[in-house]
């Protein structure tokens, strides 16, 4: 591998490769964007002005390192996904030890629905359940609450769904829950408990549980319920009663010999499943900050139209009368992404005073134990208001996905996107007089913590090039850390001509910058490196110009030869070490780009099944969705890539040398 001193004498920016500008996105078939997106002809360069930083040593040596790979895609011990205070967990930490990672990137850990997108919880302060280590329960810091014959099986899949991890964890968490109440008020874990309930009951944790409650017998889309169970939530408020008493009223007319104790169970249950999560929680952060790793947690930008927050909380959100999204997020059509994705969150109404309080306590509780990278952070400048239904000119109305379907199937095309459909929303201000951003600032300070260490914001697409933007970036530049895609985004096929510029263009205003060798929804940085070397599994091959250029950065940013150049292992070899040889803060990299694997994460929009293993090398690592992918055992410590069970120990290996290299 050939490694030579990395030139600033030119930068290759997302910009470069993407298209030409942000601006000549066609966002409908009759409108035109150029009064939303901010042209950008002139090329700057000011990376030898760049302002320096604490971030970076004087060598340019990036000081803060982070690997994003989500816990449930661990192998476990009697599980069907990762978990907490797992050997296997405890493996990975110590092997982000030896690669001198400082982070730990972690997607959302929040409850999840059935298709297993950690970006679709039922709600904010809901967490994982699954995640619980079963294991630990045996031991008598959890009052030997499971016996060891009653743990599942040790078997562990490639792949699970949420149906197995119903079956292989509810029945045991119920039986767990059912000594648990025979446990001695005065035991350690009962005052545990107590001190969770008490902290957590009135916040978020009551309305939770009685949702969940209700979901075990309804199911998890309260739209479907009877409408006096429904609006509950208002009832106990406008009434001062209860909620539990108020659905046990409405189940008692509802139910046949409905037993009011035992839906009170349901509700503790729940609970106690929290609970669980919690404790294991801060233990597992704890092990993490002993081997000095921080945890950088992820706020999705929205929860589901028919989760526990719509339910308990209609009034910070945009429903119609029925309780339906008026409109949903998404984002318009991008480089990276050629489709308007359609994500179906319910949009928040930042007019109501319970929307300001619901942001400050959630962004609180997560604060507490981690960093946060905040999801889609341009939602919180311009967000794209999808409607839930467009009428055509012909008067045919179109309703959800229909939208989007194909011209020649009566819908309006997967790229359709009117200009109106984005709304400047970063002047909403709180009852406070602050801007959304200013309490982002304050909650940091507050919890102890410097808002500029704080906050990663993704801020990826076209929505990231308007003048709103641009204006949040001059104002608050230095109080939040700006994710960057050198390489990967923005390698879109494209005819117009490439732009030079460079991710430090604006570096008196933007200091705090993380590069991103990949992201969670993006293919992996091998798999681009192919497509510009002219070497893609399925032939689509990225265009003569992008290739060009890409040939003119190994060159002169890497220092390849022509003959290096040919070799895609060597070209990512050295473009991960210039990844961490820029005048940066941070280098976030993914499990994926680490051991140079053609294992894609999920693709935008597409969030169930098999799809994506039509859109991926088809390969081992590649043929399950992420949000389901589960690495076999001890796969950094063998060497096996081949057959049902491969181990990656080689490439895990190179990864810390590399990492001992540059941080001897």
């Amino acid at each position: 591998m050939k490694v030579q001193p990395i030139s600033t004498k030119r930068f290759f920016s997302c910009e470069k490769l993407g298209q030409n500008k942000i601006n000549s996105i066609k966002i409908s078939n009759d409108t035109s964007s150029e009064d939303i997106f901010v042209s950008s002809e002139k090329e700057v360069n000011q990376y030898r002005n760049a302002i320096p930083f604490l971030g970076v040593s004087a060598k340019g040596v990036v000081k803060q390192r982070g690997l994003l790979m989500h816990i449930t895609s661990l192998p476990a011990h009697r599980s069907f996904c990762g978990q907490f205070g797992d050997i296997q967990t405890s493996k990975f930490i110590q092997w982000l030890k030896k690669a001198k990672q400082t982070h730990w990137i972690m997607n959302p850990l929040n409850a999840l629905e059935d298709n297993l997108c950690p970006y679709s919880s039922v709600g904010r302060f809901s967490r994982n359940k699954f995640i619980v280590n079963l294991n630990k329960l045996t031991s008598k810091d959890y009052g030997e609450i499971l016996k060891e014959e009653e743990l599942p099986d040790d078997i562990t899949p490639n792949s699970f769904t949420y149906q197995m991890l119903e079956g292989q964890k509810n029945p045991r968490f119920k039986k767990a829950f059912e000594r648990f109440k025979l446990l001695d008020e005065a035991s350690p874990i009962k005052k545990e408990f107590g001190k969770f309930v008490e902290k957590n009951e009135k916040l978020w944790l009551d309305s939770y549980a009685n949702y969940d409650a209700l979901a075990r017998l309804y199911g998890q889309d309260w739209g479907k319920w009877d409408v006096r169970l429904q609006i509950a939530p208002e009832y106990s408020e406008r009434f001062g009663v209860p909620l539990e008493d108020r659905i046990s009223n409405v189940l008692s007319k509802k139910i046949t010999n409905f037993s009011e104790e035992q839906y009170k169970d349901s509700v503790n249950l729940y609970k106690f499943e929290q609970f669980l999560y919690e404790k294991q929680f801060r233990e597992f952060v704890d092990e993490l900050n002993s081997n000095g790793i921080r945890l950088i947690m992820d706020l999705p930008i929205g929860v589901s139209p028919k989760g526990v927050d719509t339910w308990g909380k209609k009034k910070i959100f945009l429903l119609d009368n029925n309780y339906n999204p008026i409109k949903i997020s998404g984002c318009p059509p991008e480089g990276a992404h050629h489709n308007t994705q359609a994500w179906g969150h319910a949009l928040y109404n930042y007019d109501s005073p319970e929307f300001w309080k619901y942001q400050e306590d959630s962004l609180r509780q997560l604060l507490e134990t981690a960093d946060l990278r905040l999801d889609h952070f341009v939602g919180y400048i311009n967000r794209a208001e999808i409607p839930t239904s467009y009428t055509k000119d012909d008067g045919t109305v179109l309703y959800g996905d229909d939208i989007f379907k194909s011209v020649e199937d009566g819908g309006m095309g997967k790229n359709f996107f009117k200009k109106e459909w984005i709304e400047n929303i970063d002047k909403k201000i709180s009852p406070k007089g602050e801007s959304v951003f200013q309490l982002f600032v304050r909650i940091a300070k507050e919890v102890g913590k410097k808002p500029e260490d704080t906050y990663i914001l993704e801020s990826f697409g076209p929505l990231a090039k308007t003048r709103a933007y641009k204006n949040f970036e001059k104002k608050y530049g230095r109080d939040f850390i700006t994710q960057r895609i050198p390489i990967a985004m923005g390698m879109a096929e494209s005819n117009k001509k490439l732009r030079k510029l460079n991710s430090f263009s604006q570096s008196s205003i933007v200091q705090n910058l993380a590069y991103l060798t990949g992201n969670h929804d993006l293919p992996s940085l091998r798999e681009f490196i192919d497509k510009l070397l002219g070497k893609s599994f399925d032939g689509k091959n990225l265009n003569k110009m992008a290739r060009e250029e890409f040939k003119e950065f190994c060159k002169n940013e890497l220092k390849l030869n022509d003959e290096e150049i040919k070799n895609s292992k060597t070209v990512w070899e050295n473009a991960m070490k210039w990844h961490y040889s820029q005048n940066v803060k941070q280098v976030q990299t993914t499990l994926q780009d680490a051991l140079g694997i053609y294992w894609r994460p999920n693709i935008p929009g597409y969030w169930e099944g098999m799809m994506d293993k039509f859109l991926m090398l088809p390969s081992k690592e590649a043929l399950t969705n992420y949000w389901s992918r589960v690495f076999p055992k001890d796969f950094l410590e063998r060497d096996n890539i081949s057959g049902i069970n491969p181990g990656y120990k080689k490439a895990a290996d190179n990864f810390v040398k590399m990492m001992e290299d540059l941080y001897s």
